[in-house]
């Protein structure tokens, strides 16, 4: 079952353009060359055991490495196939959006939703903002810095334009305050606006509450797999929109977390 496990994932990105698996392949050679000197013997050992079809022995290192935070875009994807391979469709759900979340691509979120869709899982729909917003967690630091060049430059346009043309537009004034107000709220509200965090639920029929609070009323109940979006954590509670409705539900409950 894990060998057609494989073949399906294989399948699936092989159906991608020519250039685009040259451009993969080349990545993934740079980051095996990369990995060689930066990352740890038990992530090259994985390589191997995956290489030799070593699946269950590869991901016990590649998930050990996981825990640490020293992971690569292929072990997670590795992993991914070998949990979808021996039937724990919730664990590769899980690899797959920590994989979407942290290196977006449409293609890997469609592979997701294929799954869901299979399983009957919820939660597995595309969104624009969704895709952006991994962009922006990924690259937050990059577009801070953008904004603020792009501001500098805007700034030094406008002084040497009342130097030397002695003059300044009347809307000047007003985009840079709109820019130095576009950054402010950037760095203030875009962690939580631009990346709300998602999670799977990993327990069947796991309780949802009316309260952050285990004597609330019980509103419902979480099945195993469905995909949710957390608005905030409240010590061992989250606080989840499930099935249109606001509910608190345990951390230890959630894969993602």
């Amino acid at each position: 079952m894990l060998i057609l496990g494989l073949q399906k994932y294989y399948t699936y990105f092989n159906m991608q353009n020519k250039s685009k698996k040259i451009f993969i392949l080349f990545s993934f050679l740079v980051s095996s060359t990369v990995l060689a000197g930066k990352y740890p013997q038990q992530i090259i050992e994985a390589d191997k055991l995956f290489s030799t079809k070593k699946y269950q022995e590869s991901y016990q290192l590649y998930y050990q490495a996981f825990q640490k935070g020293i992971i690569t875009p292929q072990a997670v994807l590795k992993m991914a196939l070998i949990k979808e391979g021996v039937g724990e469709s919730v664990k590769a759900l899980y690899f797959l959006n920590y994989f979407y979340e942290n290196y977006p691509d449409k293609k890997i979120f469609n592979k997701m939703k294929e799954l869901a869709d299979k399983e009957q899982y919820k939660g597995y729909v595309y969104s624009d903002l969704e895709f952006f917003a991994n962009v922006y967690r990924n690259y937050q630091i990059e577009i801070i810095l953008g904004i603020l060049g792009f501001v500098f430059l805007y700034f030094f346009a406008v002084i040497t334009n009342k130097i030397f043309i002695k003059g300044i537009s009347n809307t000047s004034p007003f985009l840079f305050v709109l820019f130095l107000l576009a950054i402010f709220y950037v760095v203030n509200f875009g962690e939580n606006f631009f990346n709300p965090e998602k999670a799977v639920i990993l327990n069947d029929k796991c309780l949802l509450m009316e309260a952050p609070a285990a004597g609330s009323n019980q509103v419902g109940l979480g099945m195993k797999g469905n995909r949710v979006q957390i608005s905030k954590k409240i010590d061992i509670w989250a606080e989840i929109e499930y099935d249109n409705k606001t509910c608190y539900i345990r951390l230890d409950n959630l894969y993602g977390i």
